[in-house]
């Protein structure tokens, strides 16, 4: 067979491949676009059945683009090349099932996994063999989720777009049925709302952890808003504490201290919004100067977020030397001999040293050249939209003055001046909407309910906490869109709850 003939015979296979993957993936989503449709546990009472159907069309458009925007930005340095890890890493775990289903199963749960075990199946990852306290946004959990997805999607991105696009959906679905006996506005369009929220949508319509955490946050709020029948109402709540530990962490954490604020405000502090508040910051204070130990491992964790952070987004190159990490700044490339993934040093060097799943401070070393190889961990070029931020370095004052620093860049940036592509215009505008927004509901507010009051502040408190943590250790703006969406979303609830429904005309409340 001449070059001619193979090249034609290449590309006819590659075509009809492409073929097979367009329909699969087609026929996957028109089976869940008909489930939707047709199956009861799916509809929304008093909502015309075709609403969800349309509603995860309009998911799966948005998670096309957004597969579209991240190939055009990957390796740019926008933390956003996480999707493409986390599906390549769940085909590596999924075909260990087939090598060895025991030891699939040790690493899917984590019982009986092994350093052995990884350097044995996973050794060529990026990701898994990170420890717990990681220097960038990756689970293992995600990995594991699309492992298992990988048993039936035949490694198509569309299998596991569609089924994430499925699970949030159902999210905007639970958050509905949370808020609506709250709102005074056409149930329709708080509907809409939830689902077309820009950040919301665009970050939940990807193959990232974005789309659990957003299930485990709405069945979160589901349990405490919505289920009255016991069962249901303990199922969700346990089911949201395992996908919210599982993702994010840290939003369970910043719920659960919500709860515990707003049990404060509606036992004491009944219609007394602003004395409430006065009242948990100096308590807060208090509880923070008598418990020294507590308060110096949460500042000592922060300083490390922002340290690893820092060093993510000005760039660099973090190599695994045995027990710990060494961060190398883009300077002293030079002195460094790079070998596809092992890195030599030619020539005494200064570095921070940092330490496997601790949040002890890194230190500055001195290290001479290595005769065994580090492994590279992470490398990458500084993300374009990287600010500089004021270092915390473990002091519980430093941190406090940050806080207008932090609410700035975490709540109101970026500014259309601000480093970036150009996408940052649009969360720019999203901030303007949303700060107009809350604007014209104070203006044109209803009068509340005690519950309502109380499901207010929650939403403010839970907004503000989430918006510090971000801005406290992230210095990076693409990345702050990205983890800031839930107290958006909260921001944008609270509206929907104050405003007057006569200032909605157009869309009149109806029952429901």
């Amino acid at each position: 067979m001449d070059n001619l003939t193979f090249n034609c015979v290449r590309k006819i296979v590659s075509f009809v491949k492409k073929i097979e993957v367009l329909i699969y993936s087609t026929l996957f989503i028109l089976f869940l676009f008909l489930l939707l449709r047709y199956v009861r546990f799916f509809q929304l009472e008093n909502f015309n059945k075709w609403t969800l159907p349309i509603a995860f069309l309009v998911k799966i458009a948005v998670g096309i683009l957004f597969n579209y925007i991240h190939q055009k930005t990957y390796g740019q340095g926008d933390l956003s090349h996480d999707g493409g890890t986390f599906l390549a890493e769940g085909k590596y775990l999924n075909d260990v099932f087939f090598q060895s289903p025991k030891h699939y199963f040790q690493l899917l749960t984590g019982i009986g996994e092994t350093p052995e075990l990884i350097q044995q199946h996973l050794s060529m990852t990026e990701y898994w063999s990170a420890g717990d306290l990681t220097l960038i946004n990756d689970s293992k959990n995600v990995i594991r989720v699309h492992s298992v997805i990988h048993f039936f999607s035949g490694g198509q991105m569309m299998i596991h777009l569609a089924l994430m696009c499925l699970l949030s959906l159902l999210a905007v679905k639970n958050l509905f049925l949370s808020f609506k006996q709250y709102v005074d506005i056409n149930k329709s369009l708080l509907f809409w709302v939830l689902l077309l929220i820009p950040s919301t949508i665009f970050w939940t319509s990807s193959i990232l952890k974005e789309p659990l955490l957003f299930f485990g946050f709405s069945l979160f709020l589901r349990a405490i808003l919505y289920e009255q029948v016991v069962w249901r109402k303990t199922l969700f709540f346990s089911t949201s504490m395992l996908l919210l530990i599982g993702f994010k962490p840290y939003v369970l954490v910043i719920l659960l201290i919500t709860l515990a604020f707003a049990s404060i405000y509606k036992i004491l502090f009944k219609e007394k919004f602003v004395l409430a508040s006065i009242f948990i910051i100096l308590f807060t204070v208090v509880i923070g100067f008598v418990l020294d130990k507590p308060r110096g491992t949460v500042i000592n964790y922060l300083t490390r977020k922002q340290f690893d952070f820092v060093n993510v987004g000005k760039g660099g190159l973090h190599v695994t030397a045995d027990t710990c990490f060494y961060y190398f700044q883009p300077h002293q490339y030079e002195q460094l001999r790079i070998n596809n993934r092992d890195v030599y040093l030619k020539e005494d060097i200064t570095a921070y040293k940092a330490y496997f799943g601790s949040t002890r401070k890194p230190i500055l070393v001195q290290l001479k050249p290595n005769k065994k190889a580090w492994k590279i961990y992470y490398f990458q070029q500084g993300c374009m939209s990287y600010i500089e931020t004021t270092p915390i370095n473990n002091s519980s004052i430093q941190l406090v003055k940050n806080i207008p620093e932090a609410l700035t860049n975490s709540a109101i940036r970026p500014w259309p001046t601000d480093p970036g592509s150009k996408l940052k215009l649009i969360s720019f505008f999203e901030n303007l909407l949303l700060i107009g927004f809350l604007i014209y509901a104070i203006w044109n507010r209803r009068k509340l309910n005690e519950q309502e009051k109380h499901i207010v502040f929650g939403l403010v408190t839970f907004a503000l906490l989430l918006f510090l943590l971000i801005g406290w250790t992230t210095p990076v703006l693409g990345a702050i869109a990205r983890y800031r969406f839930p107290a958006q979303l909260a921001l944008f609830i609270v509206g929907f709850i104050i405003i007057k429904s006569s200032k909605f005309k157009l869309w009149k409340t109806t029952s429901s």
